[in-house]
């Protein structure tokens, strides 16, 4: 029999072998790994067993729990983004089906509601061909390319600026640094269908004249990040309208900042870290969970949906929070 005071154990009654005080129990095997992790206590000739919460455990979780999100973010981006475009793109063609674009009344001068059709975009060189939606804000821009409200309508006097993504939900825009002078970019609007050819193809930086202000020529720019990975100025390509411009009513709108700048949403950068921070709770609740009740792939498959769906609200919070033409 060990002695007591020899610090290695000491017999129980019964002729159990316990640990000394404060000395926790054994390492446990793959099998025991998910039960409570516990320390024997001896009082007044009692001897205890209590439960210690396994704080490397749940750290572990948390940190497991950060790098989930990052890769369920870039699988979000690159993955998922696309698919979501293309079916708001169906959705967006389907509303336009046996019915005219001047349904919009917009030769009355009355602007459709923002997210909604405003024109069909088709750029036969590189494949474009796109519903394009009223609004330029990070939402908007998740359908397809949009409208820059205050400008002019395709076809009609002045500039008529279509803002669209480069690299995220679709990346309908990607490819417009590759056309040349001389392309051809067909409209169709409530106004009628109308050609423009491409005469610049130009990056402009931040600081620069800004190609969205109001022009005398009728021109169409198309604007997008000036890089996939950088997002600090902007990709353009002007083009001249091809016959004569039509007359639509005038309308004074008031343009949001971040629309004008194709900025992110300011209130999504808030959002993106609510559900971040409900994301890692759940997780690390979870983990918790399947320690204290030893049921762990029980636990795990109740909490899974809700990781993954706290987790997408994150990533399309993100996602609208990052500049609108990315």
């Amino acid at each position: 029999m060990s002695r007591p005071d020899s610090g290695v154990a000491t017999l129980a009654p019964g002729g159990t072998e316990v640990p000394t005080v404060g000395e926790p129990v054994p390492s446990r095997g793959f099998d025991q790994a998910w039960l409570p992790e516990e320390r024997v206590e001896s009082r007044s000739g009692h001897t205890f067993t209590i439960p210690a919460i396994p704080y490397r455990r749940l750290t572990g979780f948390a940190l497991v729990g950060v790098a989930g999100l990052l890769v369920l973010f870039l699988v979000y981006l690159y993955a998922f983004t696309p698919l979501t475009a293309s079916r708001d793109q169906q959705r967006l063609a389907g509303s336009l089906k046996g019915q005219p674009l001047t349904v919009y009344k917009l030769v009355d001068g009355h602007l459709p509601p923002e997210g909604s059709a405003v024109a069909v975009l088709q750029i036969p060189a590189i494949g474009v061909d796109q519903v394009v939606v009223q609004g330029t804000s990070a939402a908007d821009l998740m359908n397809g390319p949009g409208l820059m409200p205050g400008s002019a309508l395709p076809g009609s006097v002045g500039n008529s600026v279509i803002a669209g993504r480069r690299v995220t939900f679709g990346a309908p825009f990607g490819a417009i640094d590759s056309l040349h002078a001389g392309a051809r970019i067909n409209v169709v609007d409530g106004a009628g269908r109308f050609t423009y050819t491409v005469t610049h193809v130009l990056q402009v930086p931040i600081g620069h004249q800004d190609v969205v202000l109001p022009t005398t020529e009728d021109r169409i720019t198309l604007v997008t990040s000036n890089s996939s990975l950088i997002t600090s100025g902007r990709e353009v390509v002007e083009g001249k309208l091809v016959g004569h411009a039509v007359e639509v009513p005038d309308d004074t709108v008031a343009v949001p900042s971040y629309e004008l700048g194709l900025s992110g949403d300011p209130s999504a950068g808030g959002l993106a870290a609510m559900w971040s921070f409900f994301t890692l709770i759940v997780l690390v609740g979870a983990g918790f969970l399947a320690w204290r009740l030893r049921r762990p792939w029980l636990v795990y498959l109740f909490a899974a949906p809700v990781v993954v769906m706290c987790g997408l609200f994150a990533c399309e919070s993100v996602a609208r929070a990052l500049p609108a033409t990315f």
